[in-house]
């Protein structure tokens, strides 16, 4: 992967626009880039990493710091990028979600985040792509537009995700230092993310699953055998040695025993069960024989009781004949005669009715001449109920003309009354629609001034984005000038310190020397201790030693000497720490002064109140903005409303006046009608009234007439009828038939008795038909014999009955023993057929799972995930000391520790081998030059393994973030120049440091500045 070009609008510091030829910059293969700390250098890496990933490259940083805290509320930051991989030349575009201000009323709404991805056809396109002078089409083309979709397209294209990413091509701050010196935990979590063998956890977790499912199955199958066993032992009946006896075997799992006993005790029940069946028929035989003797005797038994009861039957039926005679004769005469009363009952009411009506007729006539005389006459006329039907049918014609207008008479009066309240209400509607008329002529002027004073509140309040900026700026000089004073006096200690150490060391010095010089005077006495006569000197080589040198007063020791250089090396090493922190208080003094700038504490404070009076005035004024702009909008809301009340109002008179004028027409006609309709009389009412008081009347005589002809006619014919029936039934007079006819009661007791008479000579008639009744001898030794026969044939049958019942529970029991066993066995056969099964594959799974977990007693007992990770950190620490071997020299080598660290073994902890000592060091033993070349150098050697892993992918762009500070000058060369050496193999290496050193190191420089303002701006030399 190589990086052409890069955009950055309103992104972290920098507030406007600026672009990066990564392309021209790497083309020497190596460049830096440079700036203060804080100033933004980080800020490019994480937009690159954004760009691709959507996200930010450090792993404890936000993604919200990608939008800058400069940017207009209104416009969006964007990152675009031009990349090249094996798979094209691509360009993305980002813009990050951020809240803008809403386009009415006030607050903010949520502008989502966008991506599109550009395919480009060919590198000579490039210039005109980074210039925005080609569209769509002509070699360009979006392939994604969606943010998920872009994020699949570029994974696709770079093959890397996002964290292997930055493992392997942007190499944030203090990452890999914190990887070297991480604990183990962590250490896996990170190589589990970059080479991706959650997969192996993953099969671990499932074997383990797997295991506990195969165990509890295990155990469910034997507690089912056992719950099988204790069914088949209670169905059995067993004995209670026999039962421990199939226990033990179940226990011992021994299955075929257990199965062959279960068998052996099975066939024992079942040929009992088979003896109490045939013993059961047997019993079951005679019973039955008894039980027919018994049913014999008691037939017989009976016979003789039915037949002494027909006899009595037949001689009462002979005593109640002549009283049956007589009843049947009485119901006779009573069915002739009772139609013949009725049609005389029928006769004398209809009689008596004729009566009614004729003096009903009578009566009404009397009483209605007064008033219509002429209706009273009409019943004088041939045809009277014709001539009163005409006259009711006239009046009422009469009175229903007058029906409606007696209802418009009433409503005269309500509707004049209601028309003049009308008018009333009209003229005053009529007013107040002219005074909201001139109402609304007056608004305008006021919502001018309105609009004026908010202007005026809205040009004070554009301040308040400067008036908050200089408060900050202000603010923080202020703070930078007060702690530069506390920061001096940090020096001035520093200073000292490093003066003091300076002193002490010098004294050290000079003290080592003098005993080293002390030693050398002497060191003609140390080696003539051990001389003696026939060894040769060391010095002259002679035999013989006359005069042998003596030891001086003030001899010096090598342990003197040895403890001087010691305590002369401590008091160098305390000097340049004192003076690396002389140097670095110093610094911070450089740069706190550059952010006071100018100022004193007091024209600081000054600068301060002064901003802090700037913002609350434009803070006020952009309050009052937003309230004169509230109260305009309410404003105008009521003017649209008296507006369209204007409108509804004016319609409303218009309507109403021609509705009061159409009302006024209506009423002057209808009172004209109403006039013609009453003629002489008070009102229409009373008209009306008459008509129907006539129509009732009239009617009334005619039904009178109607009921007094229809009453004599029915009177009449009855009276035919009634002589007719006396004649049919031989009936002399009315009394006779009348006298004929019986009380209800005295029928109902004379059917009763033929009907019973009739109900005991059919049962007489069926119960001699009866099987054996008529050749029956009922006398009393019959009797007695069959008693005693039945008695004896009840006891045979009852002793068969309780032996054949005792022999058929007895069955019954051994029966349902045989069944249940059989049923039981086949549930143990079942559970012990499961045992074994699960057993065998349970075996299986444990083994792999233990193995795969690190529980089996093979091996190194090391899990599944923790082996992999193992073989791969192999390999990083093999590529990582091929780089480690140039930077230190061959001096350090990075180890996989196959101890134990901790309370656990891992396999996966680090270790440095230091071949200037030939001691084996942890990690947190290294000093910080230490530290960062074995951390580059192992960042480095994961970056080469996992593009090894991921199909050999080729990143020609590098991006080393790191404490390049922590070294000396002769490390830092060391270092650059094998980082140079990386780039002649075709990579281009962006160094990001503030360190001076490198500057003149690096020719292609990106320059990073941080304004009095917090702003930063970018420039480029290449």
């Amino acid at each position: 992967m190589k990086l052409h070009h890069l955009r950055l609008t309103a992104i972290g510091p920098f507030a406007g626009t600026v672009e990066v030829d990564l392309a021209a910059l790497g083309a020497s293969g190596m460049f830096l880039l440079e700036g203060p700390t804080g100033s933004g250098k980080s800020t490019i890496l994480d937009a690159i990493a954004y760009a691709l990933y959507g996200q930010v490259a450090g792993s404890v940083t936000s993604d919200a710091r990608i939008r800058s805290q400069f940017a207009q509320p209104t416009e969006p930051s964007v990152v675009d990028l031009v990349f090249e991989t094996s798979s094209g030349i691509y360009r993305v575009r980002r813009q990050p979600e951020f809240q803008r201000p809403k386009m009415r009323g006030t607050g903010t709404t949520k502008e989502q985040a966008k991506a599109v991805l550009w395919r480009i056809g060919s590198p000579q396109l490039i210039p005109s792509v980074i210039a925005d002078e080609v569209g769509g089409g002509g070699g360009v083309d979006a392939i994604a537009t969606r943010i998920d979709e872009v994020g699949r397209e570029i994974q696709r294209a770079v093959g890397l995700t996002r964290d292997q990413f930055t493992q392997t091509v942007l190499l944030p701050q203090n990452e890999f230092a914190r990887f070297l010196r991480a604990g183990t935990g962590e250490r896996q979590l990170v190589l589990q993310r970059v080479f991706g063998t959650e997969t192996y956890a993953a099969v671990e977790k499932q074997l383990e699953e797997m295991r506990k499912t195969a165990k509890r199955q295990v155990d469910q199958a034997q507690q089912t055998l056992g719950t099988a066993l204790a069914r088949f032992t209670e169905a059995t009946a067993l004995e209670t040695e026999q039962v421990t006896a199939l226990d033990d075997h179940a226990q011992a799992l021994r299955l075929e025993p257990l199965a062959a006993a279960a068998d052996e005790h099975l066939a024992a029940v079942t040929t009992r069960a088979s003896a109490a069946r045939d013993a059961a028929q047997t019993a079951t035989t005679a019973e039955q024989s008894a039980r027919t003797a018994a049913e014999t005797a008691r037939t017989a038994r009976k016979r003789i009781d039915r037949r002494r009861e027909l006899d009595a039957l037949s001689a009462r039926l002979t005593a109640d004949k002549p009283a049956v005679e007589t009843a049947r004769r009485s119901l006779q005469r009573d069915e002739t005669a009772r139609p013949v009363a009725d049609i005389l009952r029928r006769r004398d009411l209809a009689a008596a009715q004729a009566a009614t009506a004729i003096e009903a007729l009578a009566q009404l006539a009397t009483t209605t001449r007064p008033e219509h005389p002429s209706l009273v006459d009409l019943l004088e006329a041939d045809d009277a109920a014709t001539a009163l039907t005409a006259a009711a049918d006239e009046a009422t014609t009469a009175a229903g003309t007058l029906a409606d207008l007696v209802a418009l008479e009433a409503a005269l009066p309500a509707r004049e009354q209601k028309l003049t309240a009308r008018r009333s209400t009209l003229v005053e509607t009529t007013a107040a629609l002219r005074a909201l008329t001139e109402q609304l002529g007056a608004r305008p002027a006021q919502r001018t001034e309105q609009v004026t004073a908010r202007d005026t509140a809205r040009t004070a309040a554009r301040a308040l984005g400067d008036a908050r900026l200089a408060l900050r700026t202000a603010t923080e000089r202020q703070q930078a000038t007060t702690a530069a004073a506390t920061q001096q006096a940090k020096v001035q200690v520093a200073h000292e310190q490093a003066v003091a150490t300076l002193r002490t060391a010098q004294d050290r010095a000079a003290t080592e020397a003098d005993l080293r010089r002390r030693r050398f005077a002497g060191i003609a006495a140390e080696l003539a201790v051990d001389l003696a006569d026939g060894d040769a000197c060391p010095v002259c080589g002679a035999l013989e030693h006359p005069h042998p040198a003596g030891a001086a007063e003030d001899a010096v020791s090598p342990e003197q000497v040895e403890a001087a250089e010691k305590a002369r090396q401590q008091a160098e090493a305390a000097h340049a720490r004192a003076e690396q922190a002389h140097a670095l208080a110093d610094q911070e003094l450089t740069r706190l002064r550059e952010a006071a700038g100018d100022l004193t504490p007091e024209t600081a404070k000054a600068a301060v109140d002064a901003a802090t009076s700037q913002v609350t005035v434009a803070q006020q004024a952009e309050k009052k903005a937003a309230e004169i702009d509230a109260t305009i909008t309410a404003f105008d809301e009521e003017t649209d409303r008296l507006t369209q009340r204007k409108g509804t109002d004016g319609l409303a008179v218009e309507r109403e006046r021609t509705a009061i004028e159409e009302a006024t027409r209506a009423l002057t006609a209808d009172s004209a009608k109403v006039t013609e309709a009453r003629g002489e009389d008070d009102s229409i009412a009373t008209r009306r009234l008459a008509h129907l008081t006539r129509a009732r009347a009239a009617t009334a005589l005619r039904e009178a007439l109607r009921t007094r002809t229809e009453a004599s006619t029915r009177a009449d014919e009855l009276a035919e009828e009634a002589t007719t029936a006396l004649t049919a039934a031989e009936l002399t007079t009315a009394e006779d038939a009348r006298a004929a006819v019986l009380e209800t009661s005295e029928r109902r007791r004379l059917e009763a008795l033929v009907q019973k008479r009739a109900v005991d000579e059919s049962r007489l008639t069926d119960g001699l038909s009866e099987e054996g009744i008529e050749t029956t001898v009922a006398t009393a030794e019959a009797q007695d014999s069959a008693d005693a026969a039945l008695t004896a044939a009840t006891a045979t049958h009852t002793a068969a009955q309780e032996s054949a019942q005792e022999a058929g529970g007895l069955a019954a029991r051994l029966g349902a023993v045989a069944e249940r066993g059989a049923a039981a066995r086949t549930v143990l056969q079942t559970a012990t057929d499961q045992v074994r099964t699960v057993s065998e594959d349970a075996g299986v799974v444990v083994r792999v799972a233990d193995l795969a977990t690190g529980r089996s007693s093979d091996g190194d007992r090391v899990q599944l995930s923790t082996y992999v990770l193992m073989w791969r950190l192999d390999a990083v620490v093999e590529a990582a000391n091929a780089r480690l071997a140039l930077f230190s020299g061959s001096d350090l080598e990075l180890l996989r520790d196959t101890g134990a660290r901790g309370a656990r073994k891992t396999g996966l902890d680090l270790l440095v081998l230091d071949r200037r000592t030939d001691q084996v060091r942890v990690p947190e033993t290294l000093s910080g030059g230490e530290t960062f070349f074995v951390s580059l150098a192992l960042a480095l050697g994961l970056a080469d393994i996992v593009m090894g892993e991921a199909g050999g992918v080729q990143m020609e762009t590098l991006f080393i973030d790191e404490g390049f500070g922590s070294l000396d000058p002769e490390t830092l060369e060391t270092v650059v120049r094998e980082i140079g050496r990386l780039a002649e193999t075709g990579r281009v290496i962006g160094i990001v440091s503030h360190v001076g050193d490198m500057k003149a190191q690096i020719a292609e420089q990106i320059h990073v500045r941080r304004g009095a303002d917090f702003r930063s701006t970018l420039s480029v030399t290449a």
